[in-house]
């Protein structure tokens, strides 16, 4: 009993001691892709669900940098290489694991195939689907993801608008991947979820705030704390409800 009293003596301690220090973190920048309802760029969504959850997180730290918007290859690309360097939101994965600094879990998305509806495409099956055209976000671990499931034609695209416009014009006869993003992207395109029909999830992943190796861990303490007092606090169910996803 006595350790275990030591032990989490130990742990308020240090909890205190890098909340002392949160005002004067290093400056840092953060970076993510248009990937609604996540991220959002611009409009009366912005900066998307996991974006106002950073930001509030931020500002519980005592510094708020806004979200910069790239191309979501080139925003991964700026965490190996830009000090400093936080991203979302961010998909946790073994081959990942090593390349970033994993600050802390934001949600969680299930990833599915999506097709028009009418089409003689079968999301029924995997054996049905492997020698379709299937279109994934360039960057994402969805490519290899169904080349290790021994798909055939796993086409990346740029963007998921990019992966919306293969579908509509026939140049994919389906797209893969986290389905809040897809839906959100489709209707935004102009395809409703009426139009549209989507298999079972075929896997799950972790959204992160990821960052810069950089960055030491002690700070990812910081950051699930002020995670903490957001659920506390309420603020991620109301905005979880807001954006209309599932908690």
């Amino acid at each position: 009993m006595a350790l275990q009293l030591r032990s989490l003596l130990t742990l308020m301690l240090l909890a205190l001691a890098l909340q002392g220090r949160a005002d004067t973190l290093a400056p840092y920048q953060i970076v993510s892709g248009n990937l609604p309802p996540f991220t959002v760029e611009a409009g009366p969504n912005a900066p998307g669900a996991l974006g106002v959850l950073v930001r509030e997180m931020a500002e519980r730290l005592g510094e708020a940098p806004p979200i910069q918007f790239y191309p979501w290859t080139r925003a991964l690309s700026m965490v190996g290489t830009q000090p400093r360097t936080l991203i979302l939101p961010l998909t946790r994965t073994a081959e990942r694991e090593a390349s970033y600094r994993w600050l802390v879990k934001l949600y969680r998305q299930q990833f599915v195939f999506i097709a028009l509806r009418g089409t003689a495409v079968n999301l029924d099956t995997l054996d049905a689907l492997r020698d379709l055209r299937i279109a994934v976000l360039r960057g994402s671990p969805n490519e290899g993801h169904l080349l290790g499931r021994n798909f055939k034609q796993v086409v990346p695209a740029n963007s998921v608008l990019d992966m919306a416009r293969m579908l509509e014009r026939g140049m994919a006869d389906a797209i893969y991947g986290g389905d809040a993003i897809n839906l959100a992207v489709l209707a935004e395109y102009g395809i409703p979820r009426a139009q549209l029909q989507l298999s079972k999830p075929l896997d799950y992943g972790e959204i992160w705030l990821g960052g810069s190796l950089d960055i030491p861990e002690s700070e990812a303490l910081l950051w699930q704390n002020a995670m903490k007092q957001l659920v506390r606090d309420g603020v991620v169910r109301r905005t979880l409800a807001r954006y209309g996803l599932p908690q």
